[in-house]
């Protein structure tokens, strides 16, 4: 049964190995597409540069939800009327978002990837520069929870998919040849769309793809652990110092961002130690990151509440069970969809 706050999205999944099944449903809260939206950014962390640009990109994309996202009384995730609407611009800014954010859910709840990142953020991070002919590259990259890297590629698009858009997705997603010297362990492609059944727009859906084949313009990413988990939590740092201070909430810093009704926090041990990296001390981050993970998080953690140590918190129940949406089809869609 979907809870009132949560969507329930289904996928399907083709060539992945077989310990996967070929079709399946994701269900998550709203504040688990906020916390994906938020890892899956692509803005630099830069504050002397740039700022507070990851903050600012972050709150740009997460008022992308109430504005334009709702919640059908069977869960499924669709999309107001007024996103309906939108120019083809603004159709295609939503459509990528939601594809990122939704490759995060996927990557997390599927793959169990606990850390993901942008490629480009990371590059912009420690200053990587690509080779010209390496244009079209995965987007995302991040470390299952089991060990090893994986590489996804995301789509997204506002009404169905083809045969092209899949062949893209294929190329894409083998762009990376290895992750800090090793091979991924798994490199894949989605794409979330809002299909058209019997010439009605639908709720969203998921397809992955994850074919063995790499492209031959592939190229090496060079990555640490430690270097990539300084960058995963510094837009997270970033958050906590740009926001409003809140008090503690079991052991995590928190930060609100008032007239967008949300809150992020990070575990304050986790917090402590990526400032001291911060300062220089990185050596064996990674390990000391899990470690206090492992430490501190429990099986039984609420659902905003996220298996890298931080919690996002929103209130926008109000704005998703607007019914300012069209009616779903009648329900006579295959069982998988």
């Amino acid at each position: 049964m979907v809870q009132p706050d949560e969507f329930e999205v289904w996928y399907t999944a083709e060539d992945f190995p077989d310990t996967f099944h070929k079709t399946g449903r994701m269900v998550f809260t709203v504040d688990a597409l906020a916390h994906a939206l938020f890892t899956t950014g692509r803005a630099p962390h830069d504050q002397a540069s740039y700022g507070w640009t990851s903050v600012y990109e972050w709150l740009h994309r997460v008022a992308l939800i109430p504005a334009y996202i709702r919640r059908a009384p069977t869960g499924r995730l669709t999309r107001s009327d007024l996103a309906r609407d939108l120019d083809r611009s603004e159709k295609v800014a939503l459509s990528y978002a939601l594809g990122q954010a939704m490759t995060g859910v996927f990557s997390q709840q599927v793959v169990s990837v606990r850390f993901l990142m942008h490629v480009d953020r990371y590059a912009a991070r420690y200053g990587i520069r690509f080779a010209a002919n390496t244009r079209r590259r995965a987007d995302l990259f991040g470390e299952r929870q089991s060990g090893g890297w994986v590489v996804a590629e995301a789509k997204g698009r506002s009404g169905n998919i083809d045969d092209e858009l899949k062949e893209t997705m294929r190329a894409q997603k083998r762009t990376i040849r290895s992750v800090g010297g090793r091979p991924p362990a798994l490199a894949y492609a989605c794409a979330a769309h809002f299909p058209q059944y019997k010439g009605v727009p639908d709720h969203l859906k998921l397809h992955a793809v994850d074919p063995e084949e790499a492209e031959l313009e592939a190229f090496d990413l060079p990555a640490g652990r430690d270097r990539f988990i300084l960058a995963y939590y510094e837009p997270f740092l970033a958050a906590l110092e740009a926001g409003q201070e809140e008090s503690t909430l079991d052991g995590y810093e928190l930060a609100s961002f008032g007239p967008f009704q949300v809150s992020v926090g990070v575990l304050t041990a986790v917090v402590q130690r990526v400032r001291r990296a911060q300062q220089g001390r990185t050596d064996h981050l990674y390990e000391d990151v899990a470690e206090l993970l492992d430490t501190h998080l429990t099986t039984a953690r609420s659902a905003n509440r996220f298996m890298d140590g931080t919690i996002i918190m929103s209130k926008w129940q109000q704005a998703l069970n607007q019914e300012d949406w069209s009616t779903e089809t009648d329900g006579s869609y295959p069982e998988w969809w």
